[in-house]
């Protein structure tokens, strides 16, 4: 594919596959998102080495950010109970 910078998935970054995308996006998705973020995530389809694309990259900033938001909310409320 044009534009990708290794010639195999064993060149690629442990942190820039797939699988532990994946595995930090359940573990810790701030890390996944800035990880996303900050480059491509590859994958191998059929022997070819991928990027995600634009669409994986909105779905998957527009659910962390809702993860964000989720965990924001919940510390807050439970600051106000401590502190009330």
């Amino acid at each position: 594919m044009q534009g990708i910078p290794y010639a195999s998935y064993e060149e690629v970054p442990t942190h820039r596959r797939q699988w532990c995308f994946w595995l930090l996006w359940f573990v810790f998705a701030p890390a996944a998102l800035v990880i996303l973020l900050s480059g491509d995530v590859y994958y191998t389809r059929g022997g070819t080495l991928r990027s995600f694309g634009l669409a994986n990259r909105i779905v998957a900033g527009v659910v962390g950010l809702l993860y964000i938001h989720m965990l924001i909310t919940e510390i807050t409320q439970r600051l106000k109970i401590l502190l009330s």
